[in-house]
């Protein structure tokens, strides 16, 4: 939750161009959006009209799941996994996996320093997105408006530092920040919008889109911005910013939904934090914050969380109706929660992996993980969601685990804001997990597939085994730097 505060840097544009001709996109396919009178999902018609949409769910990518705002994204190519890390100077490049037998190097005199390679930007880096269908990385700031993109198109081949291009410019979100219970931001997240040429910043005014190539903001929506947003990309339809309130309190807290293609904002007709909209299971998010959103990219479910519970509120936007006359949705919702059996810790960051809908979390600045099945849609409003919803968690510091490549009497301790989480689809298209440590020392990599279905404690049903082997092998420490 706390935010890192750096004093706002100058707004000058560095002049390390963009090669935006070499740019290459993996090719996609289309989705489709199409009126219907008798049923109605996540899809926005543009009109005037109260018409109701069906969007097809987007294709799968071997993007990075982009549905939420965190630390960093993933690089995704037939050959390779790369991570883009904010660390002190800039952005280093993490290769996560490859086919082949390179490196990620410098690219000059400073090969063979023992140097890390490291992309050099003007100002502090705190969270960087990734978009493999343009090649392209969004990186930001907490303490500056200014936005860096990065032109990844010869880096994929060569993994050489030197190659990567580089362009910042001013956002226009100015010096004043967003200011939550922990700290504050001009630019508080990036979201690259997948299969289109286009990027979003939230923070200070409101959200700004801007397609690649451009300095100048094509469209701007001053909503309030959370802490730590979601976005749902569609090839075939409008796209869609998923933005819950962080404040106010007191039964008014709003989530609210842009449709990319008409410009339209949404807000959902039920409230947040409201008793008499979410009943006694929503007990969590009456009294407390919601600290992140994310969605699945496949059925279009809205997962939040708080800033003090393990619970997650799911919200159906696949099954949304729109009223176009008073900009509102309906919509199903549930909660995911622990088993009462016995306590859980709270989990505030989350992503939904690119397949499967799986849930994973994280508790900001400590060791736990959680990994929850989602369900693919819900049939009733304010229940809790059943076996689907089990949790599972673990301590990455249980003894258990193998932290050796983090070196003698490694302790691993989290992320704070921007949450340091993402998840991607590895080379075998295996569903991974990515949790990286405070000071970008380690890496932790996880097969979510494999700990949603390990076997659980017999005396803590929230708890996955750690003492088989196979499970213990579901959680690679990687040494970083």
């Amino acid at each position: 939750m706390p935010l890192r505060n750096n004093p706002a840097t100058d707004s000058t544009l560095r002049g390390i161009p963009i090669e935006g001709a070499a740019a290459r996109r993996a090719p996609t396919l289309g989705s489709l959006c199409i009126l219907a009178l008798l049923a109605a999902c996540g899809g926005d018609t543009g009109g005037g009209s109260a018409g109701l949409v069906v969007a097809a769910p987007p294709p799968l990518s071997i993007d990075t799941s982009n549905s939420t705002t965190a630390a960093y994204g993933v690089l995704g190519t037939a050959s390779i996994r790369v991570a883009f890390v904010p660390s002190p100077g800039g952005v280093m490049p993490f290769l996560l996996e490859n086919t082949g037998t390179q490196t990620v190097t410098w690219g000059g005199p400073a090969d063979g320093s023992g140097l890390v390679p490291t992309v050099p930007f003007t100002f502090p880096i705190d969270a960087c997105t990734v978009s493999s269908n343009e090649l392209k990385a969004v990186c930001i700031g907490f303490g500056s408006s200014r936005v860096a993109v990065m032109d990844l198109s010869r880096f994929t081949t060569t993994l050489r530092v030197s190659d990567i291009g580089v362009q910042e410019f001013d956002s226009g979100a100015g010096t004043v920040p967003n200011v939550y219970s922990g700290g504050s931001c001009i630019l508080c997240g990036v979201v690259v919008d997948a299969g289109k040429p286009r990027f979003i910043v939230g923070g200070a005014g409101g959200f700004r889109v801007f397609n690649f190539g451009s300095t100048i903001a094509a469209a701007t929506y001053n909503i309030p911005v959370g802490e730590n947003f979601a976005f749902l990309p569609q090839t075939g339809g409008s796209s869609y910013i998923i933005a819950p309130e962080y404040l106010p309190g007191g039964g008014n807290r709003k989530l609210r939904v842009v449709a990319m293609d008409s410009g339209k904002t949404y807000v959902w007709n039920k409230n947040t934090d409201s008793p008499a909209d979410l009943g006694a299971a929503g007990d969590a998010f009456i009294f407390s914050e919601v600290d992140a959103a994310s969605v699945d990219i496949n059925t279009k479910m809205i997962a939040l969380s708080t800033e003090s519970s393990a619970d997650f509120m799911l919200v159906d936007f696949g099954q949304a109706i729109f009223d176009q006359a008073t900009q509102t949705f309906s919509a199903p919702f549930a909660f995911a929660k622990p088993n009462p059996a016995t306590p859980v810790a709270r989990l505030t960051d989350i992503a939904i992996s690119t397949s499967g809908s799986i849930l994973l979390s994280h508790g900001e600045g400590v060791g736990n993980i959680g990994v929850t099945q989602l369900p693919t849609a819900l049939g009733s409003s304010g229940g809790v969601i059943g076996a689907q919803g089990a949790l599972g968690v673990l301590d990455l510091n249980d003894p258990a685990l193998d932290r050796a490549p983090c070196g003698a009497g490694y302790v691993f301790a989290g992320k704070r804001d921007p949450h340091g989480l993402s998840l991607y689809a590895g080379i075998d298209k295996g569903q991974r997990g990515l949790v990286i440590d405070i000071d970008n020392v380690c890496a932790v990599v996880v097969d979510l597939v494999g700990l949603r279905d390990a076997p659980r404690v017999a005396s803590d049903p929230n708890r996955i085994d750690t003492s088989l082997a196979a499970v213990r092998g579901m959680v690679k420490f990687v040494k970083m730097r």
